[in-house]
């Protein structure tokens, strides 16, 4: 899975690339092109769920993940974030220090691992001002 989610980021690169040199029609409008997006796809995932529905319904979710990984790579060419690597790799530490991945017996209180994770995005930020 992992190098199919390469794949499908290079194609989101190489979409994002020809927007910013080939956009005559001013389509592209940086990352609000795919906030406004999501909103719509995420309407159409909602119209598919429905009984004996999974094809459609999967293509849809398809639209949502395609037009999430354009906003990473919109928002990196703007200097925004990182990559979009570092987004996946803030994801997986925050939902693993929420979830524990051996067992459910030793989970946190939600709301507490929340504001400590709160709490140490604030002490990153600070370092990265430094």
């Amino acid at each position: 899975m992992k190098n199919l989610i390469e794949k499908i980021n290079n194609l989101s690169e190489k979409r994002i690339n020809f927007y910013e040199n080939n956009d005559d029609k001013g389509f592209y409008k940086w990352n609000k092109t795919y906030i406004d997006s999501m909103i719509w796809e995420i309407e159409e995932v909602k119209a598919e769920i429905k009984d004996n529905n999974s094809v459609h319904l999967e293509d849809e979710l398809w639209d949502v993940f395609w037009t999430y990984i354009c906003l990473l790579n919109s928002l990196k060419e703007e200097w925004l974030i990182t990559s979009v690597e570092k987004v996946f790799e803030r994801s997986y530490k925050k939902f693993s220090w929420r979830i524990n991945e051996i067992d459910w017996t030793n989970n946190w209180e939600w709301s507490e691992v929340k504001k400590c994770q709160k709490e140490s995005l604030e002490l990153e930020k600070l370092n990265l001002k430094k």
